[in-house]
């Protein structure tokens, strides 16, 4: 592992709040020499498909509702739709 890579991981560490031995340190930095090639061959993808899947979503107003207030439900309402209620509670079977 070279100086910078050491203290980049170093770094990385640090901020996510991990104390790290040297044998995990080398051990991450070996996994991670993997992941970041295989995360640059996926940044070359081509996604305009993606993106126009998204745009359509996204312009699609159907899927907003204005948000109006509403009068709220007193809990004596719910309460008098329960099968059972008691003490200003539901009432139900026990269980165990």
């Amino acid at each position: 592992m070279d100086r910078s890579s050491e203290k980049e991981l170093e770094r990385i560490a640090r901020l996510s709040g991990l104390t790290l031995s040297e044998e995990e340190k080398d051990i991450l930095f070996s996994d991670l020499s993997r992941i970041v090639p295989y995360m640059e061959r996926i940044s070359e993808l081509d996604t305009s498909v993606a993106d126009a899947v998204s745009d359509d979503i996204s312009d699609n107003e159907a899927l907003f509702r204005e948000d109006t207030e509403k009068a709220p439900v007193l809990a004596s309402e719910i309460l008098d739709q329960a099968p059972q209620a008691k003490d200003g509670m539901f009432n139900v079977p026990r269980i165990v």
